[in-house]
């Protein structure tokens, strides 16, 4: 009997760590702010274009220096 009791008591313990957990991550979710389209339209647009600018320094810069490295090449050779 003394284990019946135990095991009552431990079911009438309250919430397990499972409910707790999945309570929070509801509330966290209910924060969550979506951006409007147009918003989110507006910064993608952002990321792409600077992406691409950096993209084209980075190519530039690399073929500049390569260039460069070629002709130094050439004359110590």
């Amino acid at each position: 009997m003394n284990e019946e009791n135990k095991k009552q008591e431990k079911n009438t313990e309250g919430p397990s760590q499972f409910q707790t957990t999945w309570r929070a991550y509801k509330a966290e979710f209910r924060k969550i702010v979506w951006p409007s389209r147009a918003t989110l339209i507006k910064h993608t647009v952002t990321v792409i274009v600077i992406s691409l600018l950096f993209g084209g320094y980075i190519a530039l810069t690399d073929g500049l220096l390569g260039m460069l490295f070629s002709r130094f090449v050439q004359l110590v050779s």
